[in-house]
């Protein structure tokens, strides 16, 4: 990547359904306790997160997440989908900038401290797009941890130039995919380590669970439990502990 090329990290929270405050409340602590802390935690900071909410979040919790923000030393733009354009809310820096690699994450799961620098270690190229396919599924809520693998996943990041970026069209049109599942094998893909992403399951997943054969589940030989000793050890080489979950409100 060279310094032509802004790297976002696209977070969202976009949920098309009113929730209590105490549901966001939660789900902000979730963000701030595993991904916003894997993102503190990377080794390379040479990146930007794109925050996107709606009308469904309620103004008091959309305040407590721009405070979250500002205290968490990355750079960000925070913007309503709803209000502005993405080209709006990334005007001081379409100028700046050539390439966009945008990579995405849930609000609820973690990146390894090493994923920014291995994403960056790659030269833009069109419909380019890198995959990290197997990774951990976390129950914190159990404090139980698995193999994790999807051939496409939402762990991804795509090349755009930056002209197409800033226009939601001209980005449904140049990926030519219809959502993370058809990525991998839609784009110009390059497999990434292993083990650099954890999903986490906990009191408001929508989608993610725990299953405990997982290998029935997603039909992937490697897709077991972890013992309960090595744990702690994947846990802090990603930066948080098992203890996190439990001194928290739990809804």
């Amino acid at each position: 990547m060279n310094n032509k090329t802004l790297h976002i990290i696209g977070n969202e929270f976009i949920r098309k359904i009113n929730h209590s405050a105490e549901w966001w409340e939660y789900r902000l602590m979730i963000y701030e306790q595993y991904c916003l802390t894997s993102l503190k935690n990377q080794t390379n900071k040479n990146f930007m997160i794109l925050m996107s909410v709606c009308e469904y979040v309620p103004e008091k919790n959309q305040i407590s997440l721009l405070h979250l923000l500002e205290k968490c030393g990355l750079q960000f733009v925070m913007y309503d989908i709803n209000k502005i354009t993405i080209a709006e809310a990334l005007q001081q820096y379409s100028t700046k900038y050539d390439t966009v690699y945008h990579t995405r994450i849930d609000s609820d799961d973690m990146f390894h401290k090493d994923v920014i620098s291995e994403i960056q270690s790659y030269d833009f190229a069109h419909r380019r797009a890198l995959v990290f396919q197997k990774g951990y599924c976390y129950d914190c809520r159990n404090n139980r941890l698995q193999h994790y693998f999807m051939p496409s996943p939402p762990f991804s990041t795509i090349m755009f130039p930056m002209s197409i970026y800033l226009d939601q069209q001209k980005q449904n049109e140049y990926t030519q995919t219809i959502g993370h599942d058809t990525i991998f094998r839609g784009m110009k893909s390059i497999k990434l380590s292993e083990n650099k992403y954890i999903v986490t399951v906990h009191n408001t997943n929508q989608v993610t669970i725990y299953q405990d054969d997982r290998t029935k589940f997603r039909g992937h030989e490697t897709e077991i439990e972890i013992q309960n000793v090595d744990i702690n050890i994947i846990l802090k080489d990603f930066g948080i502990s098992s203890d996190i979950y439990k001194t928290k409100i739990i809804i």
